[in-house]
């Protein structure tokens, strides 16, 4: 009588399924991996590398424009920089964001700060002369109108006179 499923080096059991141990090593290598390729990198999704504040990014298309949202919550609209350059759209700018807290017993002051940069590949041409950029409860929207090249056309079927009536 077998008691341990036979398996091969790959930790998978004759039907190929990996047995618990392996499905285990798997994700312990798989996360050893990426903590290797980016430390720190799982701890939050808005944390880049190495512990560095990134916004949050909304990318939405219409038949004639491409708009970006970007939550910058505590940012002053002065300290954002937005360039396009080619099909990359970049937003950066720097958070400078203080917290106070008085009481009669205690005095709590928090400060965060930091640069933050984001780069989005823009998925249609765009007209670099023709981007709006409004901030507005701690959101920037970035609007890029599409070229006329860009722009969805809409081709109308014709009729060739005869009617198919029964």
């Amino acid at each position: 009588m077998n008691m341990v499923p036979w398996k091969n080096k790959s930790g998978e059991t004759p039907a190929g399924r990996l047995s618990p141990m392996g499905e285990f090593r798997s994700e312990v290598n798989r996360l050893f991996d990426s903590f290797l390729r980016e430390p720190f990198g799982a701890l939050s999704e808005s944390v880049g590398s190495w512990g560095r504040w990134a916004p949050a990014l909304d990318v939405s298309e219409s038949d004639t424009a491409v708009t970006v949202r970007a939550e910058v919550p505590g940012v002053d609209p002065k300290e954002i920089e937005i360039t396009v350059t080619g099909d990359r759209l970049t937003i950066a700018g720097e958070k400078k964001e203080t917290v106070e807290k008085k009481d009669q017993d205690a005095y709590h002051r928090e400060s965060r700060y930091g640069s933050f940069s984001r780069t989005v590949r823009l998925p249609a041409s765009v007209d670099p002369q023709h981007v709006s950029a409004e901030h507005a409860n701690g959101v920037v929207t970035v609007t890029l109108k599409k070229t006329p090249a860009a722009t969805a056309k809409k081709i109308p079927v014709k009729t060739s006179g005869r009617a198919d009536k029964e």
